[in-house]
């Protein structure tokens, strides 16, 4: 018996069964309206207009559909639907449309039209396709992607592109504001004692404590690691007023921090710059705060640092400064001198020379090595100084052993930038080599504060020290080392810091530790040297304490190449006598 699909109009019949049935479970939804009656009503729907829309046939048969439209359905792509059943085209868009109960779906429409034989327009047929998952999907991915774009994805706060966005908008309104710029001292310690989970957690809660002690004035930014940025715009912008708001979040910072029951205190350096006192432009507002930031972490001042003119000028400075520093070696500017070493009996035989490093500038002089160094390890530069100062000392020392001079140890410094260099065993090697120096007439001096890397830094300490070469911990005290790398790792050397020396032995309790220190470098096998020796007192206690070098004006100020050889001689006539 054949089938037959009838709708109101007579001339509007299907009799092929198997295409009723496939139109009935099409996975999608199937309309067909009658464009030739007013408002172009619904004649037919399969089930999966139903089970996508709600609606059964009776709710939307001779209908029209807009029934499926709500508020936020885009009038732009109903008016291209509109448009294309005028032209009498195919069309196909994406629309917000409701179900019978309310609830929103995306729906993919495609309409096209049915033409008869003489090429009279007769139905219209429209395909829909729940496109609800997709969309939602492409709504989350364009959702992260402005997370990611504008937000950090640790801490939730602006990120540096987005802030400076921020920070234009409110220049342009031509209200004073300020910016803080605030970094957290030593995080990296942090991170390298508890791991970084337990440092990003640390970042977190900084960044709400922030949010709160800053409330609806601040507009808070995390510019990178441990570096934070907040836009203070409130309605009292007066330099005593934002310099409050500033301490109100570094007191909120400073308070414990807890992990496993194990209070962590971290402490803040601030830096502010103020519109319009300081600058008009977001850029300038910005570098001034983080100029004024460095000062505040450089002089260790703890209380927020305002931005001031000078320091541009000793910007400018430290420019000049890194661009002459390159010139300088190619020019042979740069001369070494060396602090003498001697026993630690009132005899005072001279036991080797630590190398300093002076800039004579053709400009401005003698240049202090503090007014450099930092600004060469900072940029850089310290590698290939460095590795200049290396050279130069193993040459010398073996040019003074040629020339029969008594055969002393010259003590290197190695800044932990050179440390770290993948390179600095060879360059190590070179200049043994190339100078001829023996091994053992080497010794170099590491930081106490570089010890705290033990798992970097003792393969490069074993491979120097199986070369003959001597390590020596410099400063010792001043650092965070501990015990237990004096013992692990392979030293040959304890210099103990001047600043345990210099009240003793005038000061029992001073007295008292530098004895201590003492006792436990000889305990691990070590030589201790004591720096900074000025008075024969100092010299006689640390001689009956068992000191085995000093080093020091009593015995030697910082000697030039000239004044090294004659120091040379006289040592070598006092031996002959």
């Amino acid at each position: 018996m054949e089938e037959s699909l009838r709708f109101d109009q007579p001339e509007f019949i299907i009799t092929a069964p198997e295409l009723i049935r496939a139109m009935e479970r099409m996975g999608v939804g199937l309309i067909i309206t009658n464009p030739n009656l007013p408002d172009n009503p619904v004649i037919y729907v399969n089930q999966g207009f139903k089970e996508m829309t709600g609606y059964e046939a009776e709710d939307v048969l001779m209908r029209n559909c807009r029934c499926l439209q709500g508020p936020d359905t885009s009038a732009e792509d109903l008016k291209k639907i509109k448009l294309a059943q005028t032209e009498r085209r195919a069309e196909t868009v994406t629309l917000k449309n409701y179900r019978k109960d309310g609830t929103p779906f995306w729906n993919q429409l495609t309409i096209s039209p049915v033409f008869g034989e003489s090429g009279e327009l007769l139905y219209f047929i429209g395909l829909q396709f729940d496109i609800t998952k997709e969309v939602e999907e492409k709504e989350n991915s364009s959702r992260r992607i402005r997370q990611l774009a504008f937000f950090d994805s640790l801490t939730g706060l602006l990120n540096m592109s987005h802030f400076k966005t921020e920070l234009e908008k409110q220049l342009q309104e031509d209200i004073p504001c300020a910016v803080i710029r605030l970094n957290i001292d030593r995080f990296r310690y942090i991170n390298e004692s508890y791991g970084d989970k337990v440092g990003d957690s640390l970042l977190l809660e900084a960044a709400e404590r922030m949010k709160q002690a800053a409330g609806k004035d601040g507009i808070l930014c995390r510019s990178f690691a441990d570096d934070f940025i907040v836009l203070l715009k409130p309605e009292k912008c007066s330099r005593y007023h934002i310099h409050m708001l500033a301490r109100m979040l570094a007191d909120a910072l400073h308070k414990p921090h807890y992990y496993k029951n194990e209070e962590i205190r971290l402490s803040y350096s601030i830096g502010i710059s103020m519109y319009p006192d300081h600058g008009n432009e977001g850029f300038q507002l910005l570098n001034h705060a983080d100029l004024a930031l460095k000062k505040c972490k450089q002089e260790n001042i703890g209380e927020p640092y305002w931005f001031h003119f000078s320091l541009l000028d000793q910007i400018n400075k430290r420019i000049e400064m890194e661009k002459k520093l390159p010139k300088a070696l190619e020019n042979e500017e740069f001369e070494l001198y060396f602090q003498p070493k001697c026993g630690g009996s009132p005899e005072m035989p001279l036991a080797g020379a630590e190398v300093l490093l002076r800039w004579n500038d053709p400009e401005q002089g003698l240049v202090p090595p503090m007014d450099f160094i930092p600004i060469a390890e900072e940029n850089g530069f310290i590698i290939r100084l460095g590795e200049w100062i290396l050279s130069e000392s193993c040459r010398l020392a073996k040019a003074w052993q040629e020339e029969g001079y008594p055969k002393i140890p010259v003590s290197v410094n190695v800044s932990a930038a050179q440390f770290k260099h993948p390179h600095f065993i060879d360059m190590v090697e070179h200049a043994l080599v190339s100078s001829g120096l023996e091994p053992k007439y080497l010794e170099l001096e590491v930081t106490e504060t570089m010890l705290n890397d033990p798992v970097v830094i003792k393969e490069k300490l074993e491979r120097l020290r199986s070369r003959g070469i001597k390590i020596s911990i410099d400063d010792f005290g001043t650092g965070y080392s501990s015990i237990h790398y004096l013992k692990t790792l392979p030293i040959d050397i304890l210099k103990i810091d001047k600043s345990f020396v210099q009240d003793t032995p005038m000061s029992k309790q001073d007295s008292a530790l530098l004895v201590s220190i003492i006792q436990l470098g000889k305990s691990f096998g070590l030589t201790v040297l004591a720096e900074g020796v000025e008075s024969k007192s100092q010299l006689e206690f640390l001689a009956a304490s068992g000191c085995d070098l000093i080093q020091g004006y009593y015995y030697s100020r910082p000697l030039n190449r000239e004044a090294m050889e004659q120091l040379f001689r006289k040592s070598m006539g006092q031996a002959l006598i």
